[in-house]
């Protein structure tokens, strides 16, 4: 059998931003199920129909189509892009099509199932799905059309299932059968969870491009103020990127006057990461618009409780469990709120944590158990 993905932000060799959680999901089934074939269709979006173009990489073929993501146009012109698409892989023989999108590669693969005539499946990812369900209103119909008749939908964003079963009017029994399939996280289930009396100050982690949407600016400023009556509060900032945004966090740390208490650490090792989230208080990573967020599940599995925002990220996995704060909206006021409460609050958290480690409640996370999950469901397809 072999299924056919379509994703943008895949890793294909082109110069635009990518993430590497479809292409892990990819290679665990590679590994766990070697008569399964994979054809990914990694496709980037240009206004300008004199930039599409086609290249071939190790496994798939990548496609800059066109596309104008206006009511109305937005139908048509992916249409016309299915058709382009369709005639660069129609010589292969697909049993299944998987979305890992719902609002942009959804509609790609309802086209092209239709024209291939195989069925197909969906990822729901809320950020740009949400966002073009806000943006693109008028097709919302289409949208629920092209989530009612997928074979089967995968959440990997559980904090967007309410809005788009309200604002899409979702068909209940397929929300009923659908499945949680969360990023698969590189974490260790046996890692040694240090003591809480071990843990110095905060800690988070940044590509520095993304700052603004990551909260950093107002990350910093709450702990600025919380410094000033408790000097052991301190904010270890670890990643990298261009100069220009390195310069401008700099900026920001001379502006709230955090030099003492906030420090650029750099790019490091995933496992040089884990190990100085292991020793601090807590994860503090206020992002907005944030898919998943794999270095929340990374924190905890070394025991460091964390920090996030309500109906983004990883919101939704931890309802009835508490691993940390969730704030509701980035602002200082309640990021210096909830600080302070993880602060008072650490040995029960660090404690609460270690306890859930003999559970295996981070299992759900690993290779083995989402690869195994997604095979268990495509299969029954």
């Amino acid at each position: 059998m072999k299924i056919l993905h379509i994703h943008q932000d895949y890793p294909d060799g082109r110069p635009y931003p990518y993430t590497k959680a479809v292409s892990n999901l990819i290679d665990g089934c590679k590994v766990q199920d070697s008569n399964l074939e994979h054809l990914v269709v990694s496709i980037n979006r240009t206004s300008n129909p004199l930039k599409v173009s086609t290249q071939v990489f190790d496994q798939g073929v990548s496609i800059v189509y066109w596309a104008i993501p206006l009511p109305y146009i937005y139908y048509w012109s992916m249409k016309l892009s299915s058709l382009y698409i369709h005639n660069k892989i129609k010589k292969f023989k697909i049993d299944m099509i998987h979305a890992h999108k719902l609002t942009c590669e959804g509609v790609l693969a309802y086209f092209l199932a239709k024209k291939m005539h195989v069925p197909y499946s969906l990822s729901i990812r809320g950020g740009s799905d949400m966002h073009n369900t806000k943006r693109l209103s008028a097709h919302n119909p289409f949208f629920s059309k092209i989530f009612n008749k997928a074979k089967h939908i995968f959440w990997v964003s559980l904090w967007a299932k309410d809005y788009l079963q309200d604002t899409l009017n979702l068909n209940q029994e397929k929300v009923l059968t659908s499945v949680v399939l969360p990023n698969i996280c590189n974490i260790n289930l046996s890692y040694p969870h240090k003591d809480f009396s071990e843990r110095k100050g905060y800690i988070t982690a940044v590509s520095f491009h993304q700052y603004k949407r990551k909260g950093i600016s107002e990350l910093i400023e709450s702990i600025a103020i919380l410094n000033k009556n408790d000097p052991s509060i301190e904010l270890y900032i670890y990643g990298s990127g261009d100069d220009i945004y390195k310069n401008e966090i700099e900026k920001l740390i001379v502006s709230f006057a955090a030099q003492s208490c906030v420090f650029l650490k750099g790019q490091v090792h995933q496992q040089e990461l884990l190990t100085a989230m292991s020793y601090c208080k807590g994860f503090l990573l206020p992002a907005v618009n944030e898919t998943f967020g794999m270095a929340y599940i990374e924190a905890l599995s070394v025991g460091c409780p964390i920090l996030y925002v309500e109906n983004t990220g990883v919101d939704g996995y931890f309802d009835d469990i508490r691993v940390g704060e969730k704030i509701t909206k980035l602002c200082t006021h309640e990021i210096a709120k909830s600080i302070k409460i993880i602060e008072d609050n650490n040995e029960e958290l660090c404690k609460q944590i270690k306890s859930l480690q003999n559970t295996n409640f981070l299992s759900m996370y690993t290779y083995e158990n989402v690869v195994f999950n997604y095979l268990t469901q495509i299969k029954n397809v």
